[in-house]
């Protein structure tokens, strides 16, 4: 039985650390590369906006627009910062202003919008003309009130917001194939994953140990790292959110195992032996970093 326990153990580290690996390992889909290239784009162009609006002159606004409008610069950054952008999956080979995706994402603009109170204008423009640009939207009496209030010009406004490239073969249907598939490697990964953290969870459930809650901790965050990597991509997500869900349970029974009681699970048990089993583990953090990747995971020390 400590055999088969340290094998467990052994073996979910492994896993854990493969599966945190796992997606610097793969090279990334057109549709991954084009997310990336779009990123690197949008934050160079707020950082350039971000310069512009702080070198204006705006001794000709009042204290409240000078007040307001700093704050949108602030918020303008933290947006820049999170990374979080449109995508533009509508309109092939074209580059065009989306005020919100299909995901539900704001654009710099209905972002700042938004978080100043007036999801009512961008709700508004979301249903209406989405993909306008600013200055056609000057016919909007509650969006040129606001740029008003705010300190900003339609012109800074019409700066701050960009378009989105569709990025050509990016543009694509996640529920045609071969998009709506699992890639072979990951739902083996998954098979051994989601298998292991099911196992740990049986053991924690009605035989719960320090060693199969270690175990059921080891095999669930592997588990949810896999689905976590492949959470967004086409045709794992549906297997990547089960793989969260299955590994979020084993993490939460191995629970029940760690914090059990050893003189509890003797009296309810025969002893093997006269021998008493006197069990340490200690875990802390692991990273392995080698020319070609880094692998993060947990390491286990135990003593028998």
């Amino acid at each position: 039985m400590k055999r088969v326990s340290v094998i467990l153990v052994t073996t979910a580290s492994t896993l854990f650390l493969s599966a945190a690996a796992w997606r610097a390992d793969r090279p990334l889909s057109p549709h991954e590369l084009h997310v990336r290239s779009e990123a690197a784009r949008l934050r160079a162009h707020f950082d350039s906006v971000d310069t512009e609006l702080r070198m204006r002159d705006v001794s000709h606004l009042s204290a409240s627009q000078r007040a307001s409008r700093a704050r949108l610069i602030a918020w303008l950054e933290e947006y820049r910062d999170a990374g979080r952008f449109p995508l533009n999956d509508k309109f092939l080979d074209q580059s065009v202003p989306f005020f919100r995706d299909s995901n539900g994402t704001h654009c710099a603009m209905a972002y700042l919008v938004d978080r100043s109170g007036r999801g009512d204008i961008v709700d508004h423009i979301a249903k209406t003309r989405n993909n306008a640009y600013i200055p056609a939207l000057t016919d909007d009496r509650r969006l040129v009130a606001w740029l008003e209030q705010s300190g900003l010009s339609v012109a800074e406004a019409a700066r701050i917001q960009p378009a989105y490239d569709g990025g050509g073969c990016c543009v694509i249907d996640p529920e045609s194939p071969p998009y709506n598939r699992v890639s072979r490697e990951y739902a083996a990964l998954s098979v051994g994953l989601g298998g292991s953290s099911l196992g740990t969870l049986g053991f924690n459930l009605f035989s719960p140990s320090r060693v199969s809650g270690a175990a059921g901790l080891l095999a669930g965050a592997a588990t949810i790292v896999a689905g976590g990597a492949h959470w967004d991509d086409y045709g794992d997500r549906k297997v990547a959110r089960a793989n969260v869900a299955v590994g979020s349970v084993a993490v939460l029974a191995s629970l029940r195992g760690l914090f059990s009681n050893p003189r509890s699970n003797a009296r309810t048990s025969a002893p093997a032996s006269k021998d008493k089993l006197i069990s340490d583990a200690q875990f802390a953090p692991d990273v392995i970093v080698s020319p070609s990747e880094t692998r993060v995971g947990l390491r286990m020390r135990a003593r028998f």
